[in-house]
């Protein structure tokens, strides 16, 4: 909490123009006068605070009607009805009015939540710059002194409250305190927790969550499932594994993970209420051995979606803001023709690796082409039940997958791991681009129409497809997990992207590395940004560079690749 508010003062009214004279009058006559406004003005801004609470609004001192719009005597404590004519209002009485004219002293009254003042000599209500400015100043003040976030954090007592508030005065600063802007920071291995150190620098290099967690979104100082030094959860409820088990709010360890991160400390930080987070919100993730990091990536999202005010159908969270993504299955009947589709959501795209040794070395787009190839189904036993002819033995169906919505930010699970008659993992390397073109695996329509995105408001446009910039399938790597070592026991890293630079983040060492050098990982979890989105245009310009329409005046003709500026290059699309 804040300390004492310091006292308000009016500024000298002499040189205000906007004041009449009237007010200025009483200004220089009584001296208590700029207490009196504060007052009215700080119970205004706890009272609209008390507003959301529900509880009872303040009453006319005269005729006892509750107050939505109160009006305060400047000179006294009176609270009355509005000062407006009966012609201009149907409610309106004549309390304040009757209450200056059985006054000698009372002349001016002041709305609460406006700063307005209200003269009867003038019959009007008066706006000075004088009291305007302490207007302004007085409101800020309540809300830095019931800014919550100020509370002590864990970082030295520091809470992450917002500045105190300061005119500028056209001086400049001679000393900035400069901080670390670079989000690199080594994490501590917490017996067996490379799992969680890979994964946690993935979402801290991802521009969607930085942009979110950074910009103050969701604050643990005051979120009411978390607390400012982590989380306070307990034991699991109950014995058995179906009783509800207690959980915190992993959004609350996002944010202190990227306060950590974008610290002015360079030694190792420990997520260790981020792993007790975990271990009882999942009965899967408990204990301390070897997890598998795309179900610990999975049960993050599942949680950050618990957390940040999710809903079971269209999500605004930030989880599914930025991993959300649908995915459309066409299942044709070889007897009728009819074709059945079913979306369905997805976070991530889990690819599986061919039966049979390929002559070729397997790359990211050769995976992709087998996960939306078309599959035949039904050519066994009884054939296939068609709901629109029967179907039966003869009968077949063939099925394809396609990418019907691409999400913001792409996840792409390499099944390494291979649970059948016997567990193995699958060492087969696999080549991946830095650049990835997802056009050739969404879906189509009939003529090659689609719907272009819904641009500043404008309502959704049918354009041909072949017309949509690359730019909006463009997606562009940053970040590849690793596994190495066997199924039940090995070792987890990361590289990320930072900027323009590639880093290697193996638990408690972050080394510099290139982007060539993770490209050749092994990799086991990719992950890539929407070009348009992290380093490219605004949408309405490149659908505008696509169509040749005009932005801010001028007209662009031609198509644009949405090229990044210091993107990563010497990298094709997935072959």
């Amino acid at each position: 909490m804040a300390a004492t508010p310091q006292p308000l003062r009016l500024p000298p009214v002499e040189g205000d123009t906007s004041i009449c004279s009237h007010l200025r009058t009483l200004v220089q006559r009584q001296t208590d006068i700029e207490r009196r406004f504060v007052d009215v003005v700080r119970w205004g801004a706890l009272d609209q605070g008390a507003k959301r609470r529900k509880t009872a609004p303040p009453q006319c001192h005269a005729c006892s009607s509750p107050l939505s719009q109160p009006w305060a005597c400047l000179t006294c404590d009176y609270v009355g009805c509005a000062p407006l004519h009966a012609s201009t209002s149907r409610t309106a009485r004549d309390c304040l009015p009757s209450h200056f004219a059985n006054s000698t002293r009372c002349e001016f009254a002041v709305e609460p939540g406006t700063g307005a003042i209200f003269c009867s000599e003038c019959d009007d209500c008066v706006y000075p710059d004088s009291f305007e400015a302490l207007f302004r100043a007085t409101r800020i003040q309540v809300e830095e002194f019931h800014d919550r976030s100020r509370e002590g954090s864990g970082l030295a007592g520091r809470g992450r409250g917002r500045g105190h508030w300061r005119a500028w005065d056209g001086k400049p600063v001679d000393k900035v305190a400069k901080a670390s802007c670079r989000g690199l920071r080594p994490l501590l291995n917490l017996s067996q927790t490379c799992f969680l150190s890979a994964i946690l620098q993935a979402l801290i290099h991802n521009p969607l969550l930085k942009a979110y967690f950074l910009s103050d979104k969701h604050n643990r100082h005051v979120c009411p499932n978390g607390g400012p030094n982590g989380l306070a959860v307990g034991k699991p409820v109950g014995t058995d594994g179906s009783a509800e088990r207690e959980k915190g709010c992993l959004c609350c360890e996002m944010d202190r993970a990227f306060e950590e991160f974008y610290a002015d400390d360079s030694s190792p930080f420990g997520p260790i209420t981020m792993l007790y987070a975990m271990w009882h919100a999942s009965a899967e993730l408990e204990g301390h051995g070897q997890q598998d990091a795309h179900s610990f990536f999975l049960a993050a999202l599942d949680q950050i979606h618990a957390h940040a005010k999710g809903q079971l159908s269209s999500c605004n969270c930030i989880a599914h803001q930025t991993f959300a993504g649908s995915l459309v299955s066409a299942v044709t009947c070889s007897g009728c023709g009819q074709t059945n589709t079913t979306v369905d959501p997805i976070l991530d795209i889990q690819l599986d690796f061919p039966f049979t040794a390929q002559a070729e070395p397997l790359t990211l787009g050769a995976l992709l082409r087998r996960y939306c190839a078309e599959e035949k189904i039904g050519d066994h036993g009884r054939g296939y039940a068609c709901g629109a002819c029967g179907g039966g033995k003869g009968v077949t169906a063939s099925k394809k997958l396609a990418i019907k919505k691409l999400p913001p930010v792409l996840s792409f699970q390499l099944k390494r791991f291979a649970h059948n008659a016997t567990s193995s993992k699958v060492e087969t390397p696999v080549r991946f681009p830095s650049h990835l073109d997802m056009r050739p695996y969404t879906e189509t329509t009939a003529g090659n129409v689609s719907k272009a995105p819904s641009v500043d408001g404008a309502a959704d446009r049918e354009i041909d497809e072949d017309d949509l910039p690359s730019s909006l399938y463009s997606y562009d790597l940053f970040a590849v997990v690793t596994h190495e070592g066997k199924l039940d026991n090995g070792h987890y890293w990361a590289d990320v992207r930072s900027g323009d630079e590639w880093w290697h983040c193996d638990d408690d060492k972050v080394t510099p590395t290139t982007l060539g050098s993770a490209l050749r990982q092994n990799a086991y979890m990719l992950f890539y940004v929407r070009r348009s989105l992290a380093y490219g245009e605004r949408m309405s310009a490149v659908l505008a560079n696509s169509a040749g329409k005009t932005v801010n005046g001028k007209t662009v003709n031609g198509k644009t690749n949405g090229a990044p500026n210091g993107s990563a290059s010497g990298t094709a699309s997935a072959a």
